[in-house]
């Protein structure tokens, strides 16, 4: 009797597994620099559509920006933020999707260094990462 209830066991345990959600993969280039950010496929999906030549974008240049400082600004140790380029940018393989790719400067510890963020158009920011340089 209960060697019957194992798969039904299974299949309530792996509905729960299944809907991990994995991450989409955005490969960008900013200043011949590859970065790679992470983004979950509902926070595309909840990000406004936005066709050019049909209207402005969803979200500002400068609300972008203001979006990224504000989730900048709950780093104490991030002094002097200058921003160094903003993209306008489709998400790849979706076609009425759109982000800016924003890089910064700023210091931490008395070291100035860059820093990129991907901004959708609902206002989210993630945080984006310089891919590593190949080991030849």
């Amino acid at each position: 009797m209960h060697k019957k209830l194992i798969p039904l066991l299974f299949l309530l345990f792996s509905g729960k597994l299944l809907a991990y959600e994995f991450p989409i993969e955005i490969s960008e280039y900013i200043d011949d620099i590859k970065i790679i950010a992470y983004l979950n496929k509902s926070d595309i999906s909840q990000e406004p559509k936005w066709t050019p030549f049909e209207g402005p974008p969803p979200l500002s240049i400068y609300d972008a920006l203001q979006a990224v400082q504000s989730y900048i600004s709950s780093d104490a140790d991030i002094t002097n933020t200058t921003l160094t380029e903003i993209e306008l940018k489709q998400i790849p393989g979706h076609e009425i999707y759109w982000h800016y790719l924003v890089k910064v400067r700023f210091k931490v510890a008395d070291k100035t260094q860059p820093h990129f963020f991907v901004v959708l158009m609902d206002g989210k920011v993630v945080s984006a990462l310089k891919r590593p340089e190949p080991i030849k």
